[in-house]
């Protein structure tokens, strides 16, 4: 058999020119250049991105939107019944409107009591003048009799046919009798004045009685919350109700942990996510910190701004946060009024009393500025 046809023409040219010199060594197949090209074009994208890009530090925290930053607590000015309520939340109220009618029991009683001594010192008044007036005629007459006798006397000492002493006991009795008369005076008027005391104080509390049976707002705006109904019983400064300022914007109340919220301050861009909006959808309200609180907010400090407990015990749990108030940036042109990270932000209002989340950029990084620390450390080490 001829050799030649028991192996490959390939193989046999290799055996006859093991070396091949003259033929250049393929070390990278075409479509491999392409993997190569795409793999150095993503290192110097890299490379750039970490010299001109920016990597935000963020600290993140809850809160709620609330015109002005703060709701109004409306209270009770003093203790009774309640008769009737007469706004719901929503509704939109003015400075002075009646919105809730108290009963007194206590105070109508004080006046039922009052009614009932005029009448028995009116009584009383009318008996005591009648007898006294017959007393005094008869004091009166008495007092002609004496006078006309002491006249008598005075002629009959005269001509020495009476004592002086006798004179002078007559003179007593005249001074005893206006004495009385001026007494009994004295009692009538006493007690005339007796049933005006207690007229003027049946009129004040009857003044008093209108007054406080009206509950009337101090402030304007729109009612938020109303947490006591008809029949409830409250006291001298008894929360009734609340609602916030129409006339202020809504700015956004973000509550932080205290070791984070310390390194916000003022002017730091945050990103504000209602929890009535997708911010996948729609994107992030823009604003930026007006104030950041010194210290830790105290549950006193909390409940002036929050107003409910368990809503603060919701938005921090059991820590005193730093409390970081964002002005939120208008914009006319979208649905909602406000500035959005994406083009318009959604097709909707956004309202007062709307919990949030909102994330706050309080440092910007360069890419490169993580990667130098670990090439000091590995060129330091070898």
């Amino acid at each position: 058999m001829d050799p030649s046809k028991l192996f490959r023409k390939a193989a046999l040219e290799k055996l006859s020119s093991p070396e091949r010199l003259d033929e250049m060594m393929q070390i990278i197949a075409p479509t491999g250049w392409l993997a190569v090209i795409a793999v150095g074009c993503g290192l110097v994208a890299l490379t750039v991105w970490s010299v001109v890009g920016d990597i935000s530090i963020k600290v993140t925290g809850k809160g709620m939107l609330l015109r002005g930053g703060v709701v109004f607590d409306i209270s009770s000015t003093t203790e009774g019944r309640l008769a009737e309520v007469l706004v719901k939340p929503g509704d939109h109220i003015n400075v002075g409107e009646v919105i809730a009618r108290l009963d007194r029991p206590a105070l109508r009683l004080k006046i039922q009591n009052t009614r009932a001594d005029i009448s028995r010192l009116s009584g009383q008044g009318y008996r005591q003048s009648a007898a006294d007036q017959s007393l005094l005629r008869q004091y009166r007459a008495q007092a002609e009799e004496l006078k006309e006798k002491i006249a008598t006397q005075e002629e009959m000492v005269e001509r020495g046919l009476l004592t002086n002493t006798t004179l002078m006991g007559t003179k007593a009795e005249l001074t005893a009798n206006e004495k009385a008369q001026g007494q009994l005076r004295s009692t009538a008027v006493g007690s005339q004045n007796r049933v005006a005391d207690v007229q003027q104080t049946l009129t004040e509390l009857e003044n008093e009685l209108e007054a406080t049976s009206k509950v009337e707002s101090p402030f304007s705006g729109r009612i938020v919350e109303v947490s006591v109904e008809a029949g409830d019983m409250v006291g001298a400064g008894g929360r009734l109700m609340t609602l916030e300022s129409e006339e202020l914007p809504i700015t956004a109340m973000i509550y932080i942990p205290a070791a984070e919220g310390k390194k916000v301050r003022p002017g730091m861009a945050v990103y504000v996510s209602p929890t009535t909006v997708l911010a996948e959808e729609y994107g992030f309200m823009v604003g930026k910190v007006e104030t950041a609180s010194d210290y830790p907010m105290t549950p006193e400090g909390l409940r002036r701004v929050l107003r409910n407990q368990q809503l603060i015990q919701e938005l921090t749990g059991d820590s005193a946060p730093i409390e970081v108030r964002v002005q939120l940036i208008p914009d006319p042109a979208t649905p909602s009024g406000f500035k959005w990270s994406s083009s318009e932000g959604p097709p909707m209002k956004v309202f007062s009393g709307t919990i949030c989340t909102g994330n706050v950029t309080v440092e910007t990084k360069k890419p490169i500025s993580y990667v130098l620390p670990l090439m000091r450390k590995t060129v330091g080490m070898s």
